[in-house]
């Protein structure tokens, strides 16, 4: 990865982190690697291996996609999970769909 890539991974993981109100400590610990290791990632010194970078993503709820080149696959729309989405919704009737969209809503306002 070239260092301008590397930096601006460095600077997502950094931004997700800080959102997330993790330290820099607490990161490191739930990725199970040394405070050293984990301060090289986000200050762009050291390229993550991919096990790390899984772990990352995961512990930061952050999609590979949108931690290594900053575009995040959900907002393309022509996702494997957005097409099975779309063919449920598809498939129900005016009343299903209705219901579903009302439960939707409710969820996203408790988020």
């Amino acid at each position: 990865m070239e260092k301008e890539q590397l930096d601006a991974m460095a600077r997502r993981i950094k931004q997700r982190r800080k959102a997330l109100g993790f330290t820099q400590e607490q990161a490191a610990e739930r990725l199970d690697i040394s405070y050293s290791s984990y301060t090289k990632i986000e200050n762009g010194f050291q390229n993550p291996s991919i096990d790390t970078l899984i772990s990352l993503s995961v512990s930061l709820h952050l999609s590979l996609d949108e931690m290594v080149f900053g575009h995040d696959e959900s907002t393309d729309g022509d996702t494997p999970g957005m097409r099975a989405i779309t063919a449920i919704l598809k498939s129900c009737d005016k009343d299903k769909l209705a219901y579903a969209v009302g439960t939707l809503e409710k969820i996203v306002s408790r988020l």
